[in-house]
């Protein structure tokens, strides 16, 4: 598998990787929240940008990798950097991932998760948050199987910003590194 981050030629994978995931969600999955994408372009520059700067004080700077297959996206992976912003020490941690529906249950979460393991330990970052819904089991015994340990379960508020969170519980794993 081939980790890395986008470039302009992945835009086909891309999209085909996006409407995947977008066909899942408006199935019902809850556990999917990507939206979709209009300008590939545009995006990727912002992706760069946000690599190391954002333009918000509650947002951390983010480095999305995704991992390719034969020229396929199986799968993505967002590194958050600073915890400490908005509302992540709580409910996002540092990690959010997402495998395309044709790649699961082929261990691709599993390396991409290793690999961004090996990105926090190059920035100096030993400890590693990952917080998946409690009901989520694929993604709770994902982050169990690369070493997390379950902190607690947590339940947000009904009036949690996000709508489609509120009143969810979340379980908090910490992966050491």
């Amino acid at each position: 598998m081939d980790i890395r981050t986008l470039e302009l030629s992945d835009q086909d994978a891309f999209e085909q990787f996006q409407a995947l995931l977008l066909a899942e969600k408006d199935m019902g999955n809850r556990f999917i929240q990507s939206k979709k994408v209009h300008d590939f372009p545009s995006f990727v520059k912002k992706s760069r940008q946000l690599e190391k700067v954002t333009d918000h004080p509650d947002l951390s700077a983010v480095t999305s990798y995704y991992g390719f297959i034969n020229g396929e996206i199986a799968g993505k992976i967002s590194c958050r950097w600073q915890l400490e912003k908005g509302d992540l020490s709580r409910v996002g941690g540092h990690i959010g991932y997402v495998t395309s529906p044709k790649f699961r249950r082929q261990g691709i979460m599993t390396s991409l998760l290793h690999f961004a393991f090996e990105q926090y330990q190059d920035k100096g970052i030993e400890s590693v948050l990952i917080t998946a819904h409690a009901d989520n089991l694929p993604s709770r015994k994902t982050i169990e199987k690369v070493g997390g340990q379950l902190e607690t379960i947590i339940r947000l508020e009904d009036d949690f910003p996000d709508p489609r969170m509120a009143g969810q519980e979340l379980a908090r794993y910490w992966v050491q590194l």
